[in-house]
């Protein structure tokens, strides 16, 4: 098993979706080349996180801190990342929004990656993602 190139994977947006306690967060991802065990592939996806319990109104949003539990756990983000024909888990533990500038809300996303659920080849990780929910 190899280790999950990191360094590949730069958030360009996030978008918010939903409803007040049943929201989706987006974050679109620049397409990067993947590679492992001899299989190569261009992956142009996105992580996608549902269920989220939340409020949808980026203004109730400022500023807030949010802590969730992992899968299968009731409260869990249900979260993926699609790559090598497989939604491969992405487990968000923390999301923290920082205050409206310029149209958009800055996010951060504790995360980890359960790559080995699918195996996909690549190791189990633990990032922060960083990027802005356009309004």
């Amino acid at each position: 098993m190899e280790n999950f190139p990191v360094a590949k994977i730069a958030p360009i947006k996030g978008s918010l979706t939903g409803r007040d306690g049943d929201a989706s967060i987006e974050i679109f991802l620049d397409p990067f080349e993947l590679s492992a065990d001899g299989y190569s592939e261009q992956v142009d996806t996105s992580i996608r996180l549902d269920t989220i319990n939340i409020p949808i109104n980026p203004e109730s949003l400022e500023g807030k801190e949010y802590l969730f539990p992992v899968n299968p756990t009731p409260g869990f983000i249900d979260g993926s990342i699609y790559f090598f024909a497989t939604h491969n888990p992405v487990d968000v533990k923390r999301i923290t929004f920082g205050i409206i500038e310029n149209n958009a809300l800055p996010v951060e996303l504790e995360c980890s990656w359960q790559l080995e659920f699918e195996r996909t080849g690549f190791r189990n990780y633990e990032s922060t993602v960083k990027t802005k929910i356009e309004l």
